[in-house]
């Protein structure tokens, strides 16, 4: 019997992104207000949801600072960073200058100082490891700034842009860098995002990074929806008893799959640990995560 730890909300029906319909998710974000998208949250929390997985879109800003300022249950918190969309949309509008001046405005003011000096530095001598450190701290500072009180952080996850694109390189040191730094600057597991889930392990493995030590998200459903190369390859990888945390995300592919089906399969993946949800009403929370909290561990 499967026993997960952690069941997540997902935050794409709130920021108006679909695997499937991209003109069904615009409009259903466009219907959800920040107080609607709070009380879904909350909503899947008391009916067994532990945390809650967002990128760094502005919206997910607000709904941090309301939760602040209208607490509810207690839960855990993953950022996924970046929100890149976000960055080329800024790019191609206003150029690099205006986006480089509303990276820093985000960094509290105990903190620009350091930055600018570790960025400055960084752009100088192109040192790709210390711009890292400081776009994590430039691009988390407004997120931490309104963290709930009731709330911690599970992980600090990378996005999968940066994440498969470090393992096409094999850039083992940005991986090395990453790692380090959210050990040593935040209370909180480091994490990625891929969808290359075998050829994430297999550089880690071969380079004796701390694959216990950290958080992978990645795509796991029956039909095999973006799980790469193929989904027997994934489910074979995932059998390895040396990994740390997993959490399977697109469970639904998308919402091809129905949620019952979904689960039977997610039954069978013995090493999981958690699961990712995405939710658009309290009714569809109430119906997914108390679908879901069967499967976790009691506690």
């Amino acid at each position: 019997m499967i026993s997960l730890r952690s069941l997540l909300v997902g935050d794409n029906s709130f920021i108006g992104v679909s695997h499937l319909s991209q003109a069904r998710a615009r409009s259903r974000a466009q219907e959800l207000d920040i107080d609607a998208i709070v009380r879904v949250v909350y909503s899947a929390i008391e009916h067994g949801a532990t945390g809650f997985t967002f990128s760094t879109h502005p919206t997910n800003l607000q709904v941090l600072e309301y939760m602040k300022l209208n607490p509810g249950p207690k839960f855990q918190l993953y950022p996924v960073l970046p929100y890149a969309q976000g960055y080329v949309r800024t790019a191609n509008e206003k150029g690099t200058m205006k986006l480089a001046t509303e990276l820093f405005s985000k960094l509290a003011p105990s903190t620009k100082v350091s930055s600018l000096l570790q960025g400055g530095l960084s752009a100088i001598t192109l040192d790709p490891i210390r711009m890292l450190k400081s776009y994590v701290d430039i691009e988390l500072g407004s997120y931490l700034r309104v963290k709930p009180e009731n709330t911690d952080l599970g992980a600090i996850l990378l996005h999968d842009i940066l994440t498969d694109l470090g393992v096409a390189f094999e850039a083992v040191h940005f991986f090395e860098a990453f790692i380090d730094n959210i050990r040593k600057r935040y209370t909180a597991k480091p994490g990625f995002v891929t969808r290359n889930f075998v050829k994430f392990v297999d550089l880690f493995e071969r380079n004796r990074l701390p694959l216990r030590d950290i958080v992978i998200m990645c795509p796991f459903n029956k039909v095999g929806f973006q799980m790469t190369p193929t989904k027997e390859s994934c489910e074979e990888c995932l059998s390895k008893s040396d990994l740390g945390e997993i959490f399977a995300m697109s469970i639904l592919a998308g919402g091809y799959i129905p949620l019952d089906e979904a689960i039977d399969y997610i039954r069978t993946l013995q090493n999981l640990t958690g699961v990712v949800a995405g939710v658009s009403t309290q009714q569809h929370a109430q119906e997914t995560f108390t679908s879901l909290k069967p499967l976790l561990t009691p506690r």
